[in-house]
């Protein structure tokens, strides 16, 4: 199954678009899967959101069991950048971007862009 051959059901109220971005898997536990989606909401003037999501995959079919967290980005671009590097970030990468930290105002090359 490829990764844009099922259903990605949104929460009632919740608009924009939805591009799957990336699905992980985990080497240890056979059906858990971590699916990294990119949600354009920048119609509504919220930018686009990486959205990143525990499921698991029953059949020829993914079941979502809830969101782990969702990152709020200014472009399609700086989200893109997020999502790549996000299955690589450290511990502490991690931490300062849920506390808010933005990257992109760093001077220099900062390493979480890379």
């Amino acid at each position: 199954m490829i990764k844009n051959s099922f259903k990605l059901d949104l929460p009632e109220g919740l608009s924009g678009e939805y591009i799957i971005h990336d699905v992980l898997h985990s080497p240890g536990i056979s059906d858990a899967k971590v699916l990294i989606v990119i949600h354009d909401m920048s119609a509504d003037g919220v930018g686009h959101v990486v959205r990143v999501y525990m499921s698991r995959q029953e059949n020829d079919e993914f079941v979502f069991d809830f969101e782990l967290e969702a990152f709020a980005f200014p472009s399609h671009q700086s989200a893109v950048l997020f999502a790549n590097r996000l299955p690589s970030l450290t511990a502490l990468e991690l931490l300062m971007v849920q506390s808010g930290y933005d990257f992109e105002l760093m001077d220099g090359n900062p390493r979480i862009l890379q």
